[in-house]
């Protein structure tokens, strides 16, 4: 008997379960795709009005959803419903080696940023501004003890079992428990890799990866990571190592590492020994050399394609190596194929037989915010409706 037989067969067999599925399923479409009527939902999820009238008003009652407005229909107008922003699911800190942002993250898949700090190399330094702004948050937000949760997106090695970060390179970091750290302060601590928290988020909201069988997120941050995804779970690997194409060796007569050529924080150094780049951070320097690379400056856009035939192949390397369906590319940047993907794709194609370079690559679809930090609320809300019953 086949997997989905036997769960038709479970399912038949036990009301009970059948009944938390269908509630599992209602809410993480209302979720995905915002407040719909109740017409609606019967029409997406194949389920009787009936039951759909009994768990919407059951939602409603737990606090999970709330009416929203009112649908135009060919008779007569309905309610929407759509999920609740009445508390806060994540307490997010997207941690770069120069900056973490801090966020809040609600039940819709929405989030508000609502601090940034310079993050300290000393970690108890870290620590203390970590307190200091969730005491912060709790004097202006409403959390739900069984739901909310505060979220770490980390550029280093993570076990996200043990909540334990592994090592972080670039900030020094080494062995931190961070639920022991963080015990304090009355919440679960979940913890995650970057750009393992990246894919999750696309692949919450993004079609193309859900459909996918394999899926690679290229991040671009201060350093370089790596995410896979295979049917529809994230691979971490037997030490949670998996997905990190920043340690790969690209050039074995130096032992220089796909890092060394991709990081964003390496490419404006280089430049700036040529040429002053006006901005404070990574992406205001970032954008200005764009201008410099489209105007023709001669220093600026010889490192700039340089840079750019690297890229392309590491992308050779992903794709030949996992044969993904897709490949997103985001972090720190998140419009490098929107800008410069012509002269990727064609620097791809003279290194990569044609037929095997038939892949989607694409920049992230959260374009005014890192997606590391998106996912970290996705990561919340994928646990609780685990639990939803």
């Amino acid at each position: 008997m086949n997997e989905r037989r036997k769960l038709a067969l479970h399912k038949k067999l036990n009301p009970r379960s059948m009944k938390q599925e269908n509630k599992r399923m209602i809410l993480r479409y209302l979720i995905e795709s915002g407040p719909h009527s109740r017409v609606e939902i019967a029409k997406k999820t194949g389920l009787a009005q009936s039951a759909i009238w009994r768990i919407v008003e059951e939602l409603i009652n737990e606090g999970l959803i709330e009416e929203k407005g009112m649908a135009t229909g060919r008779r007569r107008r309905a309610v929407t419903y759509g999920p609740t922003r009445s508390f806060v699911t994540a307490i997010i800190y997207n941690v770069e080696v120069l900056e973490t942002l801090v966020a809040v993250g609600f039940l819709d898949g929405t989030w508000r940023i609502v601090e940034r700090f310079p993050t300290p190399r000393v970690f108890e330094e870290f620590k203390e501004k970590v307190k200091e702004s969730y005491e912060n948050i709790l004097r202006t937000h409403t959390l739900n003890e069984s739901i909310s949760k505060l979220v770490f997106s980390l550029p280093g090695i993570v076990n996200t079992e043990k909540r334990l970060l592994i090592h972080a390179p670039n900030l020094g970091w080494r062995d931190v428990d961070f639920q022991k750290e963080f015990e304090g302060l009355g919440f679960d601590v979940m913890v995650e890799n970057d750009s393992n928290l990246s894919l999750l988020a696309e692949e919450f909201f993004s079609q193309d990866v859900k459909s996918s069988s394999v899926s690679f997120f290229l991040y671009f941050g201060e350093g370089i990571g790596g995410a896979i995804s295979v049917n529809g779970s994230i691979v971490r690997g037997k030490n949670f190592a998996a997905g990190e194409i920043g340690h790969v060796v690209l050039d074995i007569s130096s032992n220089r590492e796909v890092e060394d050529f991709l990081s964003i924080s390496k490419l404006i150094a280089e430049v700036e020994k040529k040429v002053n780049l006006q901005g404070e951070f990574l992406e205001e320097k970032f954008r200005y050399l764009k201008r410099l690379w489209f105007s023709g400056e001669e220093r600026a856009r010889k490192i700039m394609d340089n840079y750019l035939r690297c890229v392309a192949v590491v992308l050779k390397n992903v794709i030949y190596f996992l044969n993904p369906g897709v490949i997103v590319l985001g972090g720190i940047v998140n419009d490098l194929w929107e800008t410069f993907g012509s002269f990727i794709k064609k620097e791809l194609e003279k290194i990569t037989d044609r037929e095997i370079a038939d892949v989607l690559i694409r920049d992230t679809i959260f374009k005014e915010v890192a997606p590391s930090l998106v996912g970290g609320n996705v990561l919340v809300i994928e646990e609780f409706l685990k639990s939803v019953g």
